[in-house]
Order: structure tokens, then C-alpha cells, then sequence
């Protein structure tokens, strides 16, 4: 196949490593099994294998940004490493058309006892630049990491923050054709986060390939077209970020519960009561089976949205108007502490806006019975940009309030309804997400 357009092709790639239970075991390993093939015995093997990468394919095109998630210990940057060449695969093979800047970890590349200074000419000579190059950019290497005077300091005496802000500074100044980043962001501040991110999406508009790995699946999906998800070494998938985050929240969710649930995707056309309900016009109702997950304990038995009154179809609905979301829940096994939530996510997948009952004492102090029924209504105006949009409903339960992580699902349901706000006619700027806010102006008299 033709290497045009492709600026990374990962074929058939695996890592594996030898795992020795004591250290003695290694010299076992490295003498016994020719003493005993000498003397005719058969050969023991003093070691275990472990996988980190297992038969990985991809492909990621000349000017696309592709995503990489997966559970602590899914194989992301032994994946990345081996791209990079600063590992070799057990089997399998990499391609790479372009020059590569990576950001693999804190402080890669950076001596200690070196100034800062003195790092930034180091690292960017290795990245490819020249010391004329750097020469220009150093202004804005230092100005963008800000990190003062410390710059003519050892980077052995920096914070973890410091570290990453020069590190990352000095990638995306080389103006690479290809940019790997691993998960580096997350040390920086809230503001330095920002930074990066506008730099990214500035370097993504450019036309460079970027391979990005992250934790946070938000900024996965506002950077990346295509994702792939790895777990416990595999290639789980590689699709559309927006289908393979669902599929991992999902699995997420599963994890989260420590219980596997069966899944159903179909289709119906009658009024069956577990079904998910909402409109795509205002005379027709499709009525569906979406991915549901959690225990089962209580579950949405018909979720609806309506605007003034009618059922959301497929018209755009004014900035500004409400919008009602009913929803119909059946207590299906003896619970209590429930909490009903929706969240308004974007075109994207990524999360807006969301609202709980968690203040509701009627619900979430109740003892519920098998059999039990309530509605629940939610109602908020529609202050969003002009787009699409879709609603998640969940149920949820705590174990014990003081700890989130005991936070269990109950129900979760992806994209139970959706909708379209329309344009608004008015200044551009006015054209998104409007909190109630309050404007003062005073001119002040020139002084001569």
C-alpha cells in the first residue's frame, strides 16, 4: 500500500517482556538453559512473559490528530515509545513520513545539572533545529513556559509544573510534521492547561499530525478526529472519537460497577414500556432500545423532551426557551439514595451543562419498593450556542456519601433525546452559552 498521506502506519506491532520474580532468576536465565541443553536435559525457563503490546494495526493520516485512551497499564506509552524509537517491538513494524517532536514524559530529554537555557538548546538541536532557529525562537520558547529567571537555572531545582511548561514549550516550537504528547498536560496549571489546549488546536489547524494520549476524554474528543482504545494491550477499537468515547464510557461504566450487563441495540416499533422514548417530528415518536448500563435497581421507563408545550421534533428550538424533560422511572428492586441526572452534551460528545435531584429529599431519601413509579420533570432554558445537541439520563446511588468513588450506576442512557437550537439574530458574539450577568459602565472625564 502507497505511503502517500499516511504519516504514521503501525503494522502488526507487539512488546513483550521477560518478568523475573528474583533477581538471581536473571543469572538462572542466562546460564542454565545451556548447561542443560549440554547435557542432554530439557531447557527450563526462569521467567514469565508479559504483554504489553499485542498485534496493534493502525493508521493515522498526514494532518489528522488521533487520540489514544485506555485504562492505566493498556500498553499507551509503550505504544508511543516504540513510535518514538526509544523502544523496540518484539514483533511487528513502524513507519513514520516526517519529523517527530514528542512529549512523552516529565522532563524526557532534559539533563538535571543543566540551565534551562542551556536544556532548551539541547532538546530543540535533537528535535532537528538549528542553532539559528533556535536563536529566533528562543524569545518565544521562554515567554510561552513562563517561567521567569529560572530559565538561567539547573532544571534540577524546577517544579514538576516548571518542568512541563519548558518541555512542552520547546515541542510545539519546533514546528514538526508529526507531535506525540503523553498525558503531559495534566501536571501544568489551570491557565497553563488553557494555553496548551489553544496552542493544540492552533498546531491541529496548521496541518500537522498529532498523536495524543490522555486521561481526559474530554479533551480527547474537543482535539481528536479518530481515537483508538487500547486495553490490556489490544486494539479494543479505532473508529470516530465521538463512537469510540461512548463505547468506552460504557465500559467504563461497567468497570465502575464491577458488573458485566448485557446490552441491547434494537429497534422497535410498538409502545413496549422499557423502551426510551423521544420525537423526531412532531407527529411521529420513534420509540428504541438505547445502551443502557447499571444495575438494574431502578430504570427510566420513558424519557421525553418538549418546548412550549409540544414534543421536540426535528425544528431548531429558540435561544432562550425552555425546555422540559420528563422522565418516568419504575423501581425495579428495593433501593434508596437515588440521584436522577441529566447531562446536555454538544455535537462533540462533550459535556455542557447538568442537573441532578441530589437536593431532592422526596427521592433521595425514600426507601423505595419494587413496583414504585415517580416522574421527575427538569426544566432550564435554552442559553446554548446555535447546534445539535443530545441528552445522557442517569440514575445513580452512593454507598457512602463521603467518598465518590462509591458512587454507583444505577441507569445510564446515551442520547435519549436530542435537539437542535437555531441562529439567533442578533451580534455573533452574543451567539453562545449566556449565564445571567450584569453590566456596568462609567466614563471617566479626560483630565487636561
Amino acid at each position: 500500500m502507497s505511503s502517500n498521506g499516511i504519516a504514521i502506519r503501525v503494522s502488526n506491532l507487539s512488546k513483550c517482556y521477560e518478568i523475573y520474580e528474583a533477581p538471581h532468576d536473571r543469572l538462572k536465565q542466562f546460564l542454565m538453559p545451556r548447561l542443560r541443553r549440554a547435557m542432554g536435559k530439557p531447557v527450563k525457563q526462569y521467567f514469565r512473559n508479559f504483554s504489553a503490546l499485542n498485534d496493534v494495526s493502525f493508521e493515522v493520516k498526514k494532518g489528522e490528530t488521533v487520540g489514544i485512551i485506555g485504562r492505566n497499564g493498556a500498553g499507551k506509552s509503550t505504544l508511543l515509545q516504540i513510535i518514538c524509537g526509544t523502544l523496540t517491538p518484539t514483533n511487528g513494524a513502524v513507519e513514520i513520513n516526517g519529523r517527530v517532536a514528542a512529549l512523552l514524559e516529565l522532563g524526557a530529554g532534559f539533563n538535571g545539572e543543566f540551565t534551562g537555557r542551556e536544556n532548551v538548546y539541547m532538546n530543540a538541536g535533537v528535535l532537528g533545529l538549528s542553532v539559528k532557529e533556535i536563536d529566533e525562537r528562543f524569545n518565544d520558547i521562554i515567554s510561552f513556559a513562563d517561567i521567569g529567571d529560572f530559565i538561567d537555572q539547573p532544571v534540577k531545582t524546577y517544579s514538576s509544573g516548571m518542568y512541563v511548561r519548558l518541555a512542552f514549550s520547546v515541542v510545539v516550537h519546533v514546528d514538526a510534521d508529526i507531535l506525540i504528547v503523553d498525558e503531559a498536560l495534566s501536571v501544568g496549571d489551570a491557565f497553563f492547561q488553557a494555553k496548551c489546549m489553544s496552542r493544540m488546536k492552533s498546531i491541529v489547524e496548521s496541518g500537522a499530525t498529532i498523536l495524543f494520549v490522555s486521561h481526559d476524554i474530554n479533551t480527547v474528543k474537543a482535539l481528536c478526529s479518530r481515537t483508538l482504545w487500547l486495553d490490556y494491550g489490544n486494539g479494543k477499537a479505532f473508529d470516530e472519537t465521538s463512537i469510540v468515547a461512548s463505547s468506552y464510557a460504557q465500559d467504563w461504566i461497567k468497570y465502575a460497577n464491577k458488573l458485566q450487563l448485557v446490552d441491547t441495540h434494537e429497534e422497535v416499533v410498538d409502545s413496549d414500556i422499557d423502551s426510551i422514548k423521544f420525537s423526531v417530528t412532531k407527529n411521529e415518536t420513534l420509540l428504541r432500545y438505547s445502551w443502557r448500563h447499571g444495575t438494574g435497581d431502578a430504570q427510566y421507563q420513558s424519557v421525553q423532551g418538549f418546548c412550549n408545550g409540544e414534543k421536540v421534533g426535528l425544528l431548531p428550538l429558540n435561544f432562550g426557551s425552555t425546555y422540559q424533560l420528563i422522565c418516568d422511572v419504575e423501581i425495579m428492586r428495593k433501593c434508596k439514595n437515588l440521584v436522577l441526572g441529566i447531562h446536555v452534551k454538544e455535537r462533540n460528545n462533550q459535556h455542557l451543562v447538568g442537573f441532578n435531584t441530589g437536593n431532592i429529599d422526596n427521592i433521595y431519601d425514600q426507601v423505595w419498593e419494587v413496583g414504585e413509579k415517580f416522574q421527575v420533570e427538569f426544566n432550564f432554558p435554552l442559553r446554548l450556542q446555535s447546534g445539535a445537541y443530545s441528552i445522557t439520563a442517569l440514575i445513580s446511588t452512593l454507598t457512602d456519601t463521603s467518598q465518590y468513588s462509591d458512587v454507583i450506576f444505577v441507569d445510564w442512557l446515551e442520547d435519549v433525546c436530542v435537539f437542535d437550537v437555531a441562529p439567533r439574530n442578533v451580534f455573533p458574539l452574543s451567539d453562545w452559552v449566556e449565564f445571567e450577568h450584569e453590566i456596568k459602565f462609567s466614563l471617566s472625564k479626560a483630565t487636561g
